[in-house]
Protein backbone atom coordinates (compact mmCIF):
# COMPACT_ATOMS: atom_id res chain seq x y z
CA UNK A 1 0.00 0.00 0.00
CA UNK A 2 2.91 2.21 0.67
CA UNK A 3 3.93 2.36 -2.89
CA UNK A 4 0.66 3.09 -3.77
CA UNK A 5 0.26 5.86 -1.30
CA UNK A 6 3.19 7.03 -2.86
CA UNK A 7 2.04 7.47 -6.21
CA UNK A 8 -1.26 9.23 -5.29
CA UNK A 9 0.95 11.77 -3.56
CA UNK A 10 2.70 12.72 -6.78
CA UNK A 11 0.28 12.38 -8.49
CA UNK A 12 -1.40 15.29 -6.32
CA UNK A 13 1.53 17.17 -6.70
CA UNK A 14 1.60 16.49 -10.16
CA UNK A 15 -1.62 17.89 -10.75
CA UNK A 16 -1.03 21.37 -7.92
CA UNK A 17 -2.92 19.87 -5.32
CA UNK A 18 -1.23 19.91 -1.72
CA UNK A 19 -1.09 16.81 0.81
CA UNK A 20 -1.40 16.79 4.39
CA UNK A 21 -1.53 13.02 5.47
CA UNK A 22 -1.71 12.82 9.66
CA UNK A 23 -1.66 10.81 12.12
CA UNK A 24 -3.07 13.12 14.96
CA UNK A 25 -6.90 12.60 14.13
CA UNK A 26 -9.37 10.03 15.93
CA UNK A 27 -10.07 7.14 13.89
CA UNK A 28 -13.61 8.24 12.93
CA UNK A 29 -12.49 11.77 11.30
CA UNK A 30 -13.22 11.47 7.59
CA UNK A 31 -10.34 13.02 5.41
CA UNK A 32 -11.34 15.87 2.98
CA UNK A 33 -10.26 17.73 0.45
CA UNK A 34 -10.13 21.81 -0.20
CA UNK A 35 -11.45 22.85 -3.30
CA UNK A 36 -10.43 26.71 -2.32
CA UNK A 37 -6.92 26.23 -1.21
CA UNK A 38 -6.46 22.17 -3.75
CA UNK A 39 -5.16 20.62 -0.89
CA UNK A 40 -6.47 17.21 0.98
CA UNK A 41 -5.75 16.14 4.01
CA UNK A 42 -5.55 12.23 4.72
CA UNK A 43 -6.45 10.62 7.76
CA UNK A 44 -3.86 7.79 7.72
CA UNK A 45 -5.33 6.83 11.19
CA UNK A 46 -8.52 5.79 9.16
CA UNK A 47 -10.98 3.29 10.66
CA UNK A 48 -11.28 1.32 7.49
CA UNK A 49 -7.63 1.63 6.74
CA UNK A 50 -8.23 -0.27 3.57
CA UNK A 51 -9.85 2.17 2.10
CA UNK A 52 -7.22 4.76 2.18
CA UNK A 53 -6.22 4.49 -1.52
CA UNK A 54 -9.90 4.79 -2.40
CA UNK A 55 -10.45 7.74 0.20
CA UNK A 56 -7.26 9.51 -1.24
CA UNK A 57 -7.78 9.41 -5.00
CA UNK A 58 -11.73 10.43 -3.63
CA UNK A 59 -10.50 13.62 -2.11
CA UNK A 60 -8.21 14.07 -5.26
CA UNK A 61 -11.26 13.64 -7.17
CA UNK A 62 -12.85 16.59 -5.63
CA UNK A 63 -10.16 18.84 -6.09
CA UNK A 64 -9.77 17.78 -9.88
CA UNK A 65 -13.48 18.22 -10.32
CA UNK A 66 -13.02 21.60 -9.30
CA UNK A 67 -15.42 21.36 -6.32
CA UNK A 68 -15.10 24.56 -4.17
CA UNK A 69 -15.31 24.04 -0.44
CA UNK A 70 -14.66 21.55 2.20
CA UNK A 71 -15.57 18.09 1.12
CA UNK A 72 -15.47 15.32 3.71
CA UNK A 73 -15.48 11.30 3.09
CA UNK A 74 -18.80 9.93 3.40
CA UNK A 75 -19.51 6.39 1.36
CA UNK A 76 -22.79 7.12 2.47
CA UNK A 77 -23.16 10.12 0.38
CA UNK A 78 -22.97 8.39 -3.09
CA UNK A 79 -26.34 9.50 -3.97
CA UNK A 80 -25.12 13.13 -4.87
CA UNK A 81 -23.68 14.58 -7.42
CA UNK A 82 -20.74 16.12 -6.55
CA UNK A 83 -19.62 12.37 -3.95
CA UNK A 84 -20.85 10.39 -7.28
CA UNK A 85 -18.39 12.76 -9.62
CA UNK A 86 -15.68 12.56 -7.16
CA UNK A 87 -16.03 8.49 -6.53
CA UNK A 88 -15.88 7.90 -10.57
CA UNK A 89 -12.91 10.51 -10.84
CA UNK A 90 -11.50 8.51 -7.81
CA UNK A 91 -12.00 5.12 -9.78
CA UNK A 92 -10.48 6.74 -12.86
CA UNK A 93 -7.01 7.59 -10.84
CA UNK A 94 -7.03 4.28 -9.34
CA UNK A 95 -7.05 2.54 -13.31
CA UNK A 96 -4.22 5.36 -14.00
CA UNK A 97 -1.72 3.64 -11.64
CA UNK A 98 -3.00 0.45 -12.81
CA UNK A 99 -2.00 1.20 -16.09
CA UNK A 100 0.99 2.62 -14.98
CA UNK A 101 2.17 -0.31 -12.83
CA UNK A 102 0.92 -2.94 -15.70
CA UNK A 103 -1.92 -4.27 -13.28
CA UNK A 104 -4.71 -5.93 -14.69
CA UNK A 105 -7.94 -4.41 -13.99
CA UNK A 106 -10.62 -6.78 -15.53
CA UNK A 107 -12.50 -7.82 -12.54
CA UNK A 108 -14.39 -5.35 -10.91
CA UNK A 109 -14.86 -7.12 -7.34
CA UNK A 110 -10.76 -7.47 -7.14
CA UNK A 111 -10.84 -4.08 -8.45
CA UNK A 112 -12.78 -3.14 -4.94
CA UNK A 113 -11.10 -5.32 -2.65
CA UNK A 114 -7.31 -4.25 -4.06
CA UNK A 115 -8.20 -0.45 -3.95
CA UNK A 116 -10.92 -0.31 -0.52
CA UNK A 117 -13.30 0.68 -2.67
CA UNK A 118 -16.69 0.25 -0.98
CA UNK A 119 -19.10 -2.30 -2.66
CA UNK A 120 -21.74 -0.15 -3.50
CA UNK A 121 -19.62 1.56 -5.93
CA UNK A 122 -18.75 -1.92 -7.89
CA UNK A 123 -20.77 -0.52 -10.54
CA UNK A 124 -18.86 2.39 -11.27
CA UNK A 125 -15.68 0.21 -11.55
CA UNK A 126 -17.69 -2.19 -14.04
CA UNK A 127 -18.76 0.59 -16.16
CA UNK A 128 -15.06 2.57 -16.02
CA UNK A 129 -13.41 -1.10 -17.30
CA UNK A 130 -16.52 -1.41 -19.59
CA UNK A 131 -15.18 1.62 -21.17
CA UNK A 132 -12.03 1.73 -20.84
CA UNK A 133 -11.65 4.14 -18.56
Amino acid sequence: MNKLLEWLTNYALDHHIGVITTRMLASDTPSQSDGNNRVVIINMNWQKHDELPFVFAHEIGHVLNGDTGIHKFCASTVKTKTEYQANATAIRVLLKYCQSNDIDVSNPVEFCERFGVPNEFEYIVALKISSKH
